[in-house]
């Protein structure tokens, strides 16, 4: 009885330790990452920063890939082209309901092994919406919500045109 209780939680333990990846590298010499920061052509003060940072803490938590600030295997770098919050709807009233954030970048992906470019986008366009009323039906409440939304969706173009294809 005594062992039920020993050999059941460690059991447990030890294949809460096994995890399955269903990430795929179509270039497994690849393993380190330099996420080079973006210049910064918007009106956005900080979008620069906050770019370079989530860029590389989702480098980091997909995990493909180590991110290192010397002797890369490849490299991420672009230029913030634009950011812009525009009207997006009204309500029946005719008071602004939604706001659209659309980023413009210019990305490049870099294999320094090979000397190759893998992905390149001159007009990467990513587009958000945002509630200021409550009848809305947007996704996200803040504009900092959706530009890290936007952020995140650069990054998932980035690893979807890269890493994994096919």
């Amino acid at each position: 009885m005594v062992k039920k209780f020993i050999v059941i939680p460690l059991l447990a333990l030890v294949l809460s330790g096994c995890v399955y990846s269903v990430y795929s590298n179509a270039y497994p010499h690849l393993k380190k990452i330099s996420v080079r920061a973006f210049e910064n052509r918007s009106s956005e003060f900080d979008l620069g920063d906050k770019v370079l940072n989530e860029l590389t803490r989702q480098f980091r938590d997909d995990g493909r890939l180590k991110v290192v600030t010397q002797q890369p295997d490849c490299t991420l770098e672009g230029t913030l082209l634009s950011f812009e919050e525009n009207i997006y709807s009204y309500d029946a009233a005719n008071n602004v309901q939604d706001y659209q954030l659309k980023l413009v970048c210019s990305v490049v992906f870099t294999d320094l092994i090979e000397n190759q470019v893998i992905y390149e986008n001159k007009s990467l366009t990513l587009m958000e919406a945002y509630a200021v009323s409550e009848e809305s039906s947007a996704r996200f409440t803040t504009k900092e919500e959706a530009t890290d939304e936007l952020i995140k969706n650069l990054f998932r173009i980035v690893i979807q045109n890269s890493l994994e294809t096919w």
